[in-house]
């Protein structure tokens, strides 16, 4: 069992973090590109290598951050959509959409949880004047733009599902099933001043998520017209929106929301951001590379992160019904004696000693009562736990006293060093080459930038030059 396993995660996190923050010194002045001021156009902020960076994304993005923090800078929200626009293009060049994005066969695909950020943000930003052009639909809602829900019989769904009750292993449609789900009209609309348009059944199967799919093959019909009036709400949203931005301002702003998912998802392949023991192929492939001198060097300036329980003297009480150790629980939180209660309450074989367990060495594979021991604290009774048997089966409840409990560290060779260790100095490893890849595309990037815009000096690309 080794220790400081939560602060150590956190500690981790935190510095791998901040190997990709805005700190200058992560840019070295070696390997600067051209910054210029050169932009005079109120609608653009920036252009990165000749293409266009919007000044409404960038006012949209810094008005949606200071919801959460009032102090949130248009300079520095700037900054990070130019380094995200950069990093973005590089990973989708060198892993593509499959990789990066690896968990869409049970999330939400890419595309919709980008298109479902669009809305939230224009939703916060202008929910009120949304909600006046709402007022002035027929029927004052939604539903006002529906012409049509045409019948949908079960004979078309199981053209496209298949028959109902069947095995599957998987909720998903082949083309040819998607197909035919588009054939398949779930309403038809009309938005106000623009295009008539439909949704069907493969608009919403491509908007579902595992679950979803799995209501959607199950015929369940009202699940079916809820994420088609969704689907129509998020049209609504972007169309009203695009006639009072402008589609290019529509454009712009969803490629910056799905620049920063695409980072957030190259930071999760590098081991940032998640768990530091969730997967992450970067980091696998680094810790196989990892040798044994570095895991020493590593095992040698952070022994403290593999303190573990040696041995712990125990004693237990072990009650056959609930009601009986929640009385002995109370008792002993009154200063009860311990071992008094164990000769007079304990069904274990050891009662009439005082429910004495002796010394538990820890080893690979203790006992649930050993695992039990080994987790309390030393000197404070446990609640009342109940045996792990089946739901049929007669259970115990287990009542563990620590006596004394002796701590040393891990085996310097053990697996669970290696692996601890391998783990935490790949993740370094994969930090470092994802600042390393960001100060490449900043030093050979092409930046202008409005200075008209700006908020406070920049801290990135002005340290650049």
């Amino acid at each position: 069992m080794i220790r400081t396993t939560g602060w150590r995660r956190r500690a981790l996190t935190a510095t791998l973090t901040a190997a990709l923050s805005f700190a200058p010194v992560l840019v070295p002045c070696s390997a600067q590109a051209a910054v210029a001021y050169r932009l005079n156009d109120p609608v653009l902020a920036a252009r990165i290598d000749g293409a266009p960076l919007l000044a409404f994304s960038v006012d949209a993005l810094w008005r949606t951050a200071r919801q959460g923090d009032a102090k949130a800078s248009r300079s520095a929200v700037l900054e990070q959509a130019v380094v995200n626009r950069l990093l973005a293009g590089s990973a989708r060049a060198t892993y593509g959409e499959a990789t990066l994005f690896a968990s869409q066969r049970v999330a939400f695909a890419h595309n919709v949880m980008v298109d479902d950020q669009l809305v939230a943000t224009l939703r916060g930003l202008y929910g009120k004047e949304l909600e006046q052009a709402m007022q002035r639909l027929p029927g004052a809602s939604l539903a006002g733009l529906v012409t049509a829900q045409p019948a949908i019989t079960p004979a078309m769904l199981d053209v496209v599902f298949g028959r109902p009750g069947q095995l599957r292993l998987e909720y998903t449609l082949d083309a040819g099933q998607l197909a035919r789900a588009q054939d398949v009209i779930v309403l038809r609309y009309q938005l106000p001043q623009g295009p008539a348009g439909t949704i069907t059944l493969a608009d919403v199967y491509r908007r579902q998520n595992v679950q979803g799919r799995v209501a959607l093959f199950g015929r369940q019909s009202s699940h079916l017209q809820q994420q088609a009036m969704l689907a129509l709400a998020a049209l609504y949203v972007q169309h009203w929106s695009a006639q009072r931005f402008g589609a290019a301002a529509m454009a712009d702003l969803r490629r910056v929301l799905d620049e920063q998912d695409t980072v957030q998802a190259l930071q999760q392949l590098h081991g940032i951001g998640n768990d530091i023991d969730a997967a992450s192929p970067v980091v696998k492939q680094l810790s196989a590379q990892v040798s044994a001198g570095e895991i020493e060097q590593y095992y040698r300036h952070h022994r403290e992160e593999f303190r573990r329980i040696e041995k712990v003297k125990a004693r237990h009480i072990r009650l056959l019904d609930e009601r009986t150790a929640q009385t002995v629980a109370g008792q002993l939180s009154g200063g009860a004696d311990f071992g008094a209660l164990a000769r007079r309450y304990s069904s274990a074989p050891d009662s009439q000693t005082g429910g004495e367990l002796g010394w538990l060495q820890h080893s690979g594979a203790p006992d649930w009562l050993a695992q039990l021991a080994f987790s309390q604290a030393e000197g404070q009774p446990s609640r009342p736990i109940r045996s792990p048997v089946g739901p049929n089966d007669k259970a115990v409840w287990e009542i563990v006293l620590v006596d004394q409990r002796v701590e040393g560290y891990q085996d310097p060779a053990s697996e669970t060093v290696r692996y601890v260790a391998g783990n935490a100095v790949a993740r370094e490893k994969a930090a470092a080459q994802l600042a390393a890849l960001r100060q490449r595309l900043l030093g050979a990037a092409r930046i202008d930038i409005n200075r008209s815009i700006l908020d406070q000096p920049l801290r990135v690309l002005e340290s650049r030059s």
